[in-house]
């Protein structure tokens, strides 16, 4: 996840502001590919923000709109920044499309242990108000401050049901994507109306396929 500012260190291509495009938002839970889909996103041209963490956000949250002021200027945000308001994004931006980024269970709960290891306090590096976003984060997404697997686990069900049940019969709005599985631009690009890029789709904190089993 990132901290300090709302670029990012995610690699992409400049997007390409020749045309109006729709908003972006990409609403799996953290560990499931969500930076490696910024990236993609970026070199389809969409410049999208991964887990902004600058103090306008940060307001946007606590003040519970989701009308986060950086989308004047970019075109979408990735990671657990708007998991809690994908139902607002929806209705605040007609048009917009949304990716459900998801990964097998076990492995995402293996994963989230090894991110959740370090402790929130010594991440001030990423910005002076990093920890208090991200436990204010933390706590919204997952009702919990420490890892626990059996909460995480239903936090992960729920959480993909719910976006399930949202976007019932919107095929054209929603898209489920298994990065970790191996899906990519094969099923990214068409949904937002582009073209397959002839290159690899970014692995950005992307597991071997050894890492990814017991």
């Amino acid at each position: 996840m990132e901290g300090g500012h709302v670029t990012g260190g995610i690699p992409g291509a400049a997007p390409d502001r020749s045309r109006p495009r729709p908003k972006v938002f990409g609403i799996g839970l953290s560990r499931t590919g969500t930076r490696s889909l910024t990236a993609a996103l970026r070199t389809l041209g969409f410049d999208t923000v991964h887990y902004p963490s600058d103090p306008a956000t940060y307001r946007t949250l606590l003040a519970g709109t989701g009308r986060f002021p950086l989308l004047a200027d970019h075109d979408g945000i990735t990671d657990i920044s708007v998991v809690p308001y994908y139902e607002e994004l929806d209705l605040d931006w007609p048009g917009a499309k949304f990716i459900l980024t998801v990964r097998e269970e076990q492995a995402w709960l293996r994963s989230c242990a090894t991110h959740w290891a370090r402790p929130v306090d010594s991440k001030t590096d990423r910005g002076e108000g990093y920890p208090d976003m991200q436990r204010f984060l933390r706590a919204a997404v997952y009702g919990c401050l420490e890892f626990n697997p059996e909460r995480f686990a239903r936090v992960h069900r729920r959480h993909v049901e719910q976006v399930l049940h949202h976007f019932a019969g919107r095929d054209d709005d929603l898209l489920v994507l298994d990065i970790a599985g191996g899906e990519g631009y094969e099923r990214l690009a068409p949904f937002l109306g582009k073209q397959v890029p002839d290159q690899p789709f970014p692995n950005v904190n992307r597991p071997s396929p050894a890492q990814d089993r017991p």
